[in-house]
């Protein structure tokens, strides 16, 4: 009988302290009972890369991290180093990191100000709550921040020491001097040294007409024009005058370093010179004033259109373009046999609308402009504000009781598309005063002056309707958009990509600063010009052969007529090659590790850019890979995994 009770109270006994031990674990958090028996954290660090030059001082470090053993991030305790010294942490300075998924896999991001030279930075990830030790893990990378020089101003000096600043310069002087301005955060003095050299003087230009290389010598000059930079201005004097009526490039070498060995970012402008005839004077001459000069262009009798265009200036083959006979006689001067500046390309292959048909049957043999005043207006007095004649317009909003008089369907009436002269035959309706309205010269802006803010569009039929336009590109954007496509299909509506908020091409000022670390202002979508050559270009679509603003051999040749997947992917990568420096930042090299896509030995990596780097393609439809590659160059999007039929 005792015996059986102290079996029974044993029983008891151990029923109860399994209780209070099961009690008492329940209590405990759950990462205690498996961070004992669990995994340690795991760490990647995936930007910037071993050994990687980052030319900002605002780095994201970035990369990915793996934890089985807790759920939330919040459990978790992120600390970066640089040189072993602590520099963030996740909890201290939340504000620095960013969490978040790619799918499956988890990821981290750090944003820090570094000085310029070398960093060993680790990140270490800590589990909060572990139990006896925290479980760690850590990552690490050697990288270089330098700051590089850059080139704030392209222009030319006049005989008289008057500056010009800017790209596009016309009616230059032949005894001009060139002029850049070149800045950095720390003296140059080896620089300045190797220009000044008396026994072999370093001239870091190269200036160009066609494929003749103008030899000059170089100067360089200390300035205090940049406030806490150092500044020099660059001078080059050509060893012979510039010649009359032609157009030159100018490139500075890309090799050239601050004396802490980081490269410039260089820039290129261009620049025509002046024919020999007074400065004074209109290009085309005063009209009012001797009216022989309009038979320059105008044929009283035998003109071709209602202006008179034309007449015996019409050229064989002008029928057969579908242009405005302007073109013939423009180029029966600027084609470099009068004293009038030969125009740039003009000789290249294709322009615009030349002909229409880019097919693999097509005949491509003319090489006139589609229409020079669509772009110009040969009746403007050259300025220094409009240095290329570049065509200007008037809108005019009427009063709501002048609807219907004389036709009038739209109150706003834009003088590019409806004269005033049409419906009022008095001067007076060229009083702004009395006819107060919106002047604008259209504008086509470069890197070195494009801001390419998105703003308001003026020119609308309906004044009610609010559309959005960059006016830094407004001369491309008057014909490449959504009205002009509506009554001409074969129209690329460009503006559209253009105003679009999601484009990976829209660059953004770094907070806080007034321009990129190349020295450029872009603030919106890249200008048109960084892609297209103006006047003519050997390949289709007038596509640049080289990219970018230094000088290169990595060039750009299409030898057919049909647009392809492998000439996509051939010009992407002309910027998209880790090399080419575009407004402060460095075209990427795409990850093959990390995408098929990316890695030209795959089936995939075949594929045209636009295939995932657009939302527009469809691989049911065949009709929309022209409207995909449209986008995936004017507003790419971050790529989705599609696979080409």
């Amino acid at each position: 009988m005792k015996k059986s009770k102290r079996i029974s109270y044993s029983y008891f006994y151990s029923f109860l302290i399994m209780i209070l031990l099961s009690a008492s674990l329940c209590t405990l958090p759950v990462t205690v009972a498996f961070s004992a028996a669990g995994d340690p954290p795991g760490i990647v660090i995936t930007s910037p890369t071993a050994n990687e030059i980052v030319n900002t001082p605002g780095i994201l470090l970035s990369g990915t991290y793996m934890d089985d053993n807790v759920q939330q991030v919040s459990d978790l305790l992120f600390t970066a180093y640089d040189n072993g010294v602590q520099i963030s942490d996740s909890d201290t300075n939340a504000a620095d990191w960013t969490f978040g998924s790619n799918g499956t896999t988890k990821i981290w991001s750090l944003n820090q100000t570094l000085l310029e030279g070398n960093h060993d930075i680790s990140v270490e990830i800590k589990e909060k709550y572990s139990s006896p030790d925290p479980l760690l893990a850590n990552a690490s990378v050697s990288f270089t921040v330098a700051i590089r020089p850059y080139i704030s101003v392209t222009g030319i000096l006049n005989p008289n020491n008057s500056e010009r600043i800017g790209e596009d310069l016309t009616r230059v002087p032949q005894d001009a001097l060139l002029k850049v301005m070149v800045v950095d955060d720390n003296p140059m003095t080896n620089l300045v040294n190797k220009i000044d050299s008396l026994t072999a003087p370093y001239n870091p230009f190269k200036v160009i007409s066609g494929s003749t290389v103008i030899n000059g010598t170089a100067n360089i000059k200390e300035t205090n024009s940049q406030p806490g930079k150092y500044s020099y201005d660059l001078t080059f004097t050509p060893n012979e005058l510039f010649s009359l009526n032609t157009t030159y490039w100018v490139y500075l070498d890309k090799g050239m370093k601050d004396d802490s060995n980081n490269p410039i970012y260089s820039k290129r402008f261009n620049f025509t010179t002046k024919s020999n005839m007074d400065e004074t004077e209109n290009p085309h001459g005063h009209y009012a004033l001797n009216t022989n000069m309009c038979a320059g262009c105008h044929s009283t009798h035998v003109g071709m259109n209602n202006s008179l265009e034309g007449g015996s200036y019409q050229v064989a083959f002008a029928d057969k373009l579908k242009a405005d006979p302007s073109s013939n006689y423009c180029m029966a001067c600027h084609d470099g046999t009068t004293n009038a500046p030969i125009i740039d390309k003009i000789n290249n292959k294709y322009h615009h609308n030349n002909p229409s048909d880019y097919s693999s049957t097509g005949v491509n043999a003319l090489s006139q402009a589609e229409s020079c005043t669509s772009c110009h207006n040969p009746h403007l007095e050259w300025s220094e504000q409009n240095q290329n004649l570049l065509k200007d317009h008037y809108i005019y909003t009427h009063k709501t009781e002048d609807r219907n008089k004389n036709g009038l369907t739209s109150l706003v009436v834009d003088s590019l598309d409806t004269s005033c002269d049409s419906c009022h035959d008095d001067s007076s309706i060229y009083n702004q005063t009395a006819y107060p309205g919106v002047y604008e010269v259209l504008a086509y802006n470069k890197a070195s002056m494009a801001v390419g803010t998105i703003t308001p569009k003026v020119i609308d039929k309906n004044p009610d309707v609010v559309t959005q336009t960059v006016s830094d590109y407004s001369l491309c954007l008057r014909c490449h958009n959504a009205a002009k496509k509506k009554s001409d299909t074969s129209m690329a509506d460009i503006e559209s990509y253009y105003v679009d908020p999601s484009s990976a091409h829209n660059f953004t000022l770094p907070e806080g600063k007034q321009s990129h670390e190349d020295g450029t202002k872009l603030n919106g979508p890249i200008p048109c010009a960084e892609c297209h050559d103006t006047h003519g270009s050997d390949n289709i679509k007038l596509l640049r052969s080289q990219l970018g603003n230094a000088e290169t051999d990595d060039t750009f040749t299409m030898s057919g007529k049909v647009w392809t997947a492998a000439y996509e992917r051939q010009f992407c990568s002309k910027c998209h090659n880790g090399l080419t420096d575009i407004y402060g930042k460095t075209g990427k090299i795409p990850d093959i590790s990390k995408s098929e896509g990316h890695d030209p030995s795959t089936q995939k990596g075949k594929q045209a850019c636009s295939t995932c780097h657009s939302n527009s393609y469809d691989p049911q439809k065949a009709d929309s890979y022209e409207k995909a590659f449209l986008e995936a160059a004017h507003a790419p999007k971050t790529g989705v995994d599609r696979v080409a039929p």
